[in-house]
């Protein structure tokens, strides 16, 4: 069954279709009695009369092929050999032979009949017959078929020779249906291109509205998505375009209210550096300077941390191995021990300036606490994976969810002369999340601590 809702509707139109033709070969060529008649003849001994009647015209002239007694159903021959092994008969047929040695006495000892017709030899015969027509449609040979044997009967006379009645089954495949075949192949096609149309005109807005909801997910800004579609596809369009009107409301009201905040909290401080340039003491001056530049660090660290999700970045495909790479060579020119495994170019679609950022945090923190940063992409088909090992003494099991939280430095597991405030690792794990992914750490055994950036790798 396809995974996709178009592929699921047009599969169930095409079984519906199916069910329907096998539901017209059901009833015409089960449930309907074709063989009535012959059962008929059979029981009431009308073949083995018309045998008898043969025989006795037979021994008193001279059979040929295209003799009168043969008609369009029922076929005499005269050949030299039985036609089939008269001893391995079922009982039913072994009765209807005895029946026959009955009727046409002693004289002829040799006489057997078999009936071949069986529901599966009938239903068999209907389908060869269907394809055999199915092959001459557009042709001259349209009205032809191959018969099939439905009773066989052989009695040997008296000059040694073989008379044999071949009851032929002349209509296996009712004409009729064979010739709606066209129309209702030609409908058949017709009614699947209309329901494709309208599949897809179903599931269009659909797909537009998941494309929507992962850029949406991922923190770029979209439009609205246009009214179009079922009424029912409508509603869930009318849904979305609320929530986002919401959400856009909600992130530009935070916006405000953390750049007014911003804007109140660097006025006292403006205003205590300037007085503190007055103070003579410079001892007392440097401490208070230092002070006001911690509290000016935090509150940015802070309002920067708190708008992550509302970067206006827009979404593009960029090759974050490259990326990846200029940034290890500049952190490298900068004097920090970091290393590149360099790989080949992995198509991504995300923010690249985001990531960027997301990683350099990663590698600093890993140069800061475990000397050196050994960095390399790894492409697992459906994800790819950022790996940055340091050379430090690894995090405690306990204390790895620990890292991620904001203002939060384990200095007593790594190293207590660092500085930092405690966001990096919170910041860089909001980027890898809002881009669908997760960072996990990884003690290595004599190596340190690696840090893992897995991210979904979406067709570019």
């Amino acid at each position: 069954m396809p995974k996709k809702l178009a592929g699921q509707i047009i599969s169930l139109i095409l079984f519906m279709l199916l069910s329907i033709n096998i539901l017209i070969f059901f009833f015409f060529f089960i449930l309907t009695d074709f063989h009535e008649e012959l059962e008929n003849r059979i029981n009431n001994g009308t073949y083995i009369d018309q045998m008898a009647d043969a025989i006795n015209i037979i021994e008193n002239s001279e059979f040929q092929d295209d003799f009168s007694l043969s008609s369009f159903r029922v076929k005499f021959y005269v050949i030299n050999t039985p036609l089939f092994n008269s001893e391995a008969l079922t009982t039913f047929n072994q009765t209807l032979s005895q029946n026959l040695k009955a009727k046409i006495g002693n004289k002829y000892p040799n006489a057997a009949m078999q009936q071949l017709y069986t529901p599966q030899s009938r239903i068999s015969a209907a389908l060869k017959h269907f394809i055999e027509y199915v092959g001459r449609i557009n042709t001259d040979e349209t009205k032809t078929y191959s018969p099939s044997v439905i009773l066989q009967s052989q009695v040997q006379l008296t000059n040694g020779q073989w008379v044999v009645m071949l009851i032929l089954d002349i209509y296996p495949f009712p004409e009729w249906i064979a010739e709606t075949l066209k129309p209702l192949l030609l409908f058949s096609i017709i009614f699947i291109l209309f329901s494709i149309i309208i599949v897809l005109g179903i599931t269009s807005p659909l797909n537009e509205l998941a494309k929507k909801a992962n850029k949406l997910g991922i923190g770029e800004k979209i439009d609205e998505i246009k009214l179009r579609g079922p009424m029912d596809v409508q509603n869930v369009i009318v849904a979305f375009n609320n929530m986002l009107k919401r959400i856009t409301n909600v992130n530009d009201h935070r916006a405000r209210a953390l750049a007014a905040i911003s804007h109140d909290i660097r006025t006292p401080l403006t205003s205590m550096r300037l007085q503190a340039e007055f103070i003579e003491e410079k001892d007392i001056q440097e401490d208070i300077f230092k002070k006001i530049d911690e509290m000016e660090q935090i509150c940015e660290a802070t309002i920067t941390f708190a708008l992550q999700d509302s970067w206006a970045e827009k979404t593009r495909v960029f090759d974050i191995v490259s990326l990846t790479d200029s940034l290890c060579s500049d952190l490298a020119e900068q004097g920090l021990n970091v290393y590149f495994e360099l790989s080949n170019k992995i198509k991504f679609s995300g923010r690249p300036i985001a990531l960027k950022r997301a990683i350099t945090n990663l590698i600093k923190n890993g140069v800061e606490y475990g000397n050196s940063a050994h960095v390399s992409i790894v492409n697992k088909k459906d994800v790819i994976e950022i790996h940055i090992l340091d050379n430090g003494s690894g995090i405690p099991a306990d204390k790895m969810e620990d890292l991620f939280a904001p203002f939060e430095r384990l200095e007593s597991s790594r190293n207590r002369d660092s500085g930092g405030l405690g966001l990096g690792m919170a910041i860089a794990r909001s980027v890898v999340r809002s881009h669908g992914g997760e960072i996990e750490l990884v003690n290595i055994e004599g190596r340190g601590l690696d840090a893992v950036i897995v991210l979904p790798l979406t067709p570019a």
